[in-house]
């Protein structure tokens, strides 16, 4: 009978204790910790407006395909920020060249094309019939996480209207404060 006492007893014992000292109370690695995702994975301020969107479903996901072939999907990665769903409005864009998917400033400049420059951004407004062409802007890549495949930063751009505006712009939106939190891969 104490043997059996004792075979439980040690059984028990070893069941009971943790080996995996690298867990905290919620389950999280302490290790390599998995940021909590904000609740928008884009925000910013469109001509004073505050702007808060997830990609068309709902998460901080990249979007697989990129809807222009100057922006080839082996060569850069899509960021969709739309506001209010799959059939939302507003939407910014945002595309980021892999290989200078690096923390730094880089700045925007006009799109016409056939050049896409090492970043790009896009502003979509379909609740009026002006166009959202970019004139300037900056893109700041904060932090790239190759673990979590989280990237994240910072944005600002302007739009016109005209199509030859490099000379002239009238600029007819003015994004600030933005913000971007995505997972670039699966």
């Amino acid at each position: 009978m104490k043997k059996t006492l004792f075979g439980l007893s040690f059984i028990f014992l070893l069941f009971s204790c943790s080996s995996d000292d690298s867990t905290n109370n919620d389950g999280e690695n302490n290790e390599n910790p998995i940021p909590t995702p904000p609740t928008y994975a884009m925000t910013a301020s469109i001509n004073g407006v505050a702007f808060n969107a997830n990609n068309p479903f709902g998460t901080n996901l990249y979007t697989e395909h990129n809807m222009w072939d100057y922006y080839p999907t082996e060569e850069y990665v899509r960021f969709i920020g739309r506001q209010d769903g799959l059939w939302g409005n507003p939407e910014i864009n945002i595309w980021l060249k892999r290989d200078l998917m690096t923390p730094g400033s880089y700045t925007l400049y006009p799109d016409d094309g056939t050049n896409p420059g090492t970043h790009a951004i896009d502003l979509i407004d379909n609740s009026n019939d002006e166009l959202e062409n970019t004139v300037t802007g900056t893109v700041t890549i904060l932090e790239v996480n190759t673990n979590t495949k989280i990237v994240k930063g910072t944005f600002e751009f302007t739009t016109t209207d005209d199509y030859n505006f490099i000379a002239n712009p009238v600029i007819n939106y003015t994004v600030t404060e933005g913000t971007f939190y995505y997972q670039y891969e699966d």
